[in-house]
């Protein structure tokens, strides 16, 4: 065992010899911390702060490497993308990347690979992030938890808050935090395997003669020649993207890693004349079959195979796509030779059910970690399952260097499916092939709040559900609820019942309409809360727990979530329900429908109609609005409303250009507003903490919402203002040029 501290808050203790194909960590201070030390002990780990909270048992190899630890009364969250809810003990878990489609409650693992989770012993929470890019598995007991890896070592870095904020921050600090995304990537986004010409451009003017806002349109895999990627079919030529962008329309782009074998496919060629692709144990090019039949796999670990990679993406910018989706890169490999060859060989025996039992399984996507080969930059052969879990994040890699090439200067969106730590630098991450379930609309919750603590904040799920069939109730909650999620986008599997916003009838297309455009209403706050999650690593969708950590009362709550700082959103997820059961948080919240006050650390039962789902916010916030646009940026200047709930307050506001990366070089504005109280009325405190962007927002309006009648003076920055009422809420309105 060898112990190093790299300051107070972070220590890096190794176990036998690991290797890693990839270094994910990067230099990062964390601060220092007096209370927090890992120590040896008798040869054994001790983690403690003021006590002990972490011991190791013992450690062994056996062609997995394990070590054991015990500790007390621990809870343990985050993991990445898993099924199940928040609080992980007692379960267990593998990290592989893996497709697995039907999202059953105990299927394991999932796309994404993050060996990384957060320990809660009270008011005490400690990070733990396990270094390997191998298969790594974990079991989490009531009195400790058990870490393996395939691999000859394990490196473990244990991170300490004491709150989980501080520790999502110095994790996210050394893996690395999301960029700030291209604003139009917070807006609605609508898609379907597959959308023709015809469909895009139908569904795109629907949106627009229906005002039903909209920033994205997405092309599935049919838009390709045979599957073929960094191709075209013919009727997708002409202009296409330019009649999406003239209405108002992102158009993003399916890119999978699978490079059909053909002769007369030029991509094919050009990896094979670099001899790009990853091998087989004899040497010869892996081959797999996915959409275009039989594949080859670029070997993403080399640095030139990404360079081509990226550069293979010049097809697609040419043709005017605003971002690419990387789908299937786990990367799934449906079949090979070798199956056809088993099931060839079973069927010469006499059938019976344990015959068909070993067919079946011959259907099961494997991952071949042992079956394929990869290369470094120095000629190194790594196995796969040293690499697997990196595939896709290499592969995100490279396609952000595409956005380099093609783009300069602008900000990239990629959407990934599958991921390792510190994918959210190159990424925004859905979680895969959902389905119209009302389960699987409850269970998107803890796995983006799971992944939100992971440090993916840019997450969410395909809104109601990509499998099976939806219907207008399920559509309308998921509706609802996505519109409260990092990433909001609703797609559908080919074959099953269409479900855009207008899919099932005016009521169920009004409710959809309702709570999209209370989403782009919402943008400032939303895009402050971004920035939040690019600086800090905070995530955007928070679970409860976060509020107050050492009650445990919260980790047990899955279908409750804060939006950004100050939104408690709690969905509807049964059917046939118009009323739920809702914890309140400590503190006092207010019905952002209709202005209720709940006094905290209580449930309440909530009224919540078909067209309403349960929104609260906490008092003493500031909650930022702007009009309802068609698009984001719809419009060169922008009212900004600021709603004041509670009669002290503060909140932060943050607005840059939404596209280029002038933002890293000060191009922004962060403004801070202080809400106080004085005898007959209010006082506003607004300034600049950075001034570096000439603004968006033009005329301003602040309410004080349901304030006493009594109050006669408001004063901003000392300057009395007039002021009105509008209904219960007291108005003033001024020019941000006026004041800043």
């Amino acid at each position: 065992m060898k112990i190093e501290k790299l300051d107070g808050s972070i220590f890096k203790v190794t176990y036998g010899k690991p290797q890693n194909p990839l270094e994910v960590v990067q230099n990062y201070h964390a601060g220092d911390s007096k209370d927090f030390s890992c120590t040896q002990e008798d040869d054994r780990l001790v983690v403690k702060d003021k006590e002990i909270l972490i011991t190791q048992k013992s450690e062994d190899f056996n062609g997995i490497f394990s070590v054991d630890f015990s500790c007390k009364d621990a809870h343990f969250f985050g993991f990445g993308e898993k099924m199940g809810y928040l609080d992980k003990k007692g379960r267990n878990f593998k990290m592989i990347n893996s497709d697995f489609p039907l999202h059953t409650p105990d299927v394991d693992p999932m796309y994404i690979s993050i060996p990384f989770f957060i320990a809660i012993f009270g008011k005490s929470a400690i990070g733990i992030f396990v270094d390997t890019t191998s298969y790594s598995f974990f079991n989490l007991r009531e009195d400790g938890f058990t870490i393996s890896a395939k691999d000859e070592g394990i490196t473990i870095y244990f991170i300490y808050g004491p709150d989980v904020k501080k520790v999502i921050g110095n994790f996210t600090g050394m893996v690395g935090r999301m960029e700030m995304p291209p604003a139009w990537a917070i807006g609605y986004q609508q898609s379907r395997w597959s959308y023709s010409k015809d469909d895009a451009i139908e569904i795109a003017k629907k949106m627009r003669q229906k005002e039903i806002p909209c920033d994205v349109i997405y092309l599935d895999i049919d838009y390709m020649d045979g599957y073929r990627v960094f191709t075209w079919k013919k009727d997708f030529e002409n202009g296409f993207s330019n009649y999406l962008h003239d209405m108002g329309f992102k158009l993003v782009t399916i890119v999978d890693p699978g490079i059909k074998i053909d002769e007369n496919y030029d991509i094919y060629r050009s990896a094979k004349s670099m001899d790009g692709f990853v091998k087989d144990k004899e040497g010869n090019d892996f081959v797999g079959y996915v959409w275009p039949g039989r594949c080859n796999f670029p070997d993403f670990l080399r640095s030139d195979v990404r360079e081509w990679w990226a550069r293979s993406h010049k097809a697609l910018f040419e043709k005017g796509i605003d971002g690419i989706w990387n789908d299937m890169n786990e990367p799934a490999i449906v079949w090979t030779d070798s199956k056809t060859r088993k099931v060839s060989e079973l069927f010469k025996r006499e059938i019976d059910f344990q015959i068909l039992g070993e067919a079946k399984t011959l259907f099961l996507q494997e991952d071949a970690g042992d079956e394929i080969l990869h290369k470094d930059d120095n000629g190194k052969v790594w196995p796969h399952y040293k690499v697997r879990n990196v595939y896709a994040y290499l592969e995100a890699m490279a396609t952000k260097r595409a956005f380099e090439l093609y783009r300069p200067g602008k900000r990239p969106f990629i959407l990934t499916r599958a991921g390792f730590a510190g994918i959210q630098k190159y990424a925004a991450v859905w979680t895969g092939d959902n389905s119209s379930w009302w389960e699987h609309l409850e269970i998107e919750m803890p796995i983006s709040m799971g992944l939100g603590l992971s440090g993916v904040a840019f997450t969410g799920a395909d809104v109601g559900g990509f499998g099976g069939d939806a219907n207008g109730e399920l559509l309308a909650r998921w509706m609802e609820m996505g519109a409260f999620f990092p990433f909001f986008r609703n797609h559908s599997a080919i074959g099953t019942a269409r479900q855009e916003p207008w899919s099932f009838g005016e009521k169920i297309e009004e409710i959809a309409k309702k709570y999209i455009r209370l989403r782009y209403e919402l943008f400032p706050y939303i895009y402050t809360a971004f920035y939040f999650a690019h600086k800090e690593g905070i995530p955007v969708m928070k679970p409860l727990f976060m509020l107050d950590q050492a009650n445990t009362d919260l980790y047990s709550i899955n279908d409750e979530f804060i939006f950004g700082d100050s939104i408690l959103v709690a969905p509807i997820t049964r059917p046939n329900t118009t009323w739920r059961t809702v914890y309140i948080p400590k503190d006092k919240w207010i019905d952002m429908r209709n202005g209720n006050l709940y006094e905290g650390d209580h449930v309440y039962k909530i009224d919540a109609p078909l067209d309403e789902i349960p929104v609260f916010v906490k008092d003493g916030s500031v909650i930022f609005r702007t009009d309802p646009i068609n698009y984001i940026f719809e419009k060169e200047k922008m009212n900004l409303y600021v709603d004041i709930y509670g009669n002290s307050a503060i909140g932060y506001l943050y607005e840059d250009d939404g596209e280029t990366l002038g933002y890293k070089e000060g191009n922004y504005n962060l403004y801070e507003f202080a809400i106080g109280s004085i005898p007959g009325g209010y006082t506003i405190g607004l300034k600049a903490l950075h001034h570096g962007y000439s603004g968006r927002y033009d005329k301003v309006w602040i309410r004080f919402l349901n304030a006493p009648r009594m109050i006669t003076k408001v004063t901003l920055n000392g300057k009395e203002m007039t002021n009105h009422f509008e209904g219960k809420d007291l108005v003033i309105e001024f020019q941000m040029k006026d004041v800043i």
